[in-house]
């Protein structure tokens, strides 16, 4: 069972955050379904209903508050596990606070999971600019398993790429998915 949820990158090098949609998503893609309600019961391996998993953003990737300072670009990086910001070439600081992603999965108790996130995502502002948003990864083993009462927490991050003269308030689509092994 597969789930896909769907999303908007929102900033600007003065403030750049990733934003997700709030609530939950469930193992279908209901952009594609005609329908609005989830996926019905299936039938596992065993014989016995699987749960639909399903994911939700509990807090944003935020890269907080940054200048270009020239047309070398340069890169920003949140670490998933210590919610770090490390900024590397032509970038300044202007304060804030940078925050690693983090997210819930819910499903079949005890259930090994995967999380994939997307290689790399081209984010542009309406006046042209680009920036891409690479590398993400997240705090999780090869082989993560939901606990007992089918929850499992993680957290994400990621690498800000920015080249050029980018400036503006960034957006692009970005799809998390989530498979039981």
């Amino acid at each position: 069972m597969k789930m896909v949820i769907k999303s908007m990158l929102i900033g600007a090098i003065m403030t750049v955050s990733l934003a997700f949609l709030p609530g939950k998503s469930y193992a279908q893609c209901r952009l594609c379904a005609a329908s609005s309600e989830p996926h019905s019961l299936s039938k596992a391996a065993s014989g016995k209903p699987e749960i639909p998993l399903q994911i939700e953003i509990t807090a944003d990737l935020d890269f907080s508050r940054l200048a270009l300072l020239s047309s070398s670009g340069g890169i920003v990086s949140i670490d998933p596990m210590s919610g770090s910001r490390q900024i590397r070439g032509s970038i300044a600081n202007l304060g804030g606070m940078a925050l690693h992603g983090e997210g819930r999965l819910t499903g079949e108790p005890g259930r090994s999971v995967r999380i994939f996130l997307p290689e790399r995502i081209q984010l542009s502002a309406p006046n042209g600019s680009t920036a891409e948003l690479e590398g993400l990864e997240t705090n999780l083993p090869e082989l993560a398993r939901l606990d007992q009462s089918g929850r499992l927490t993680f957290a994400f991050g990621g690498q800000l790429r920015v080249r050029g003269d980018a400036s503006g308030r960034f957006r692009g689509r970005i799809a998390i998915t989530a498979d039981y092994e």
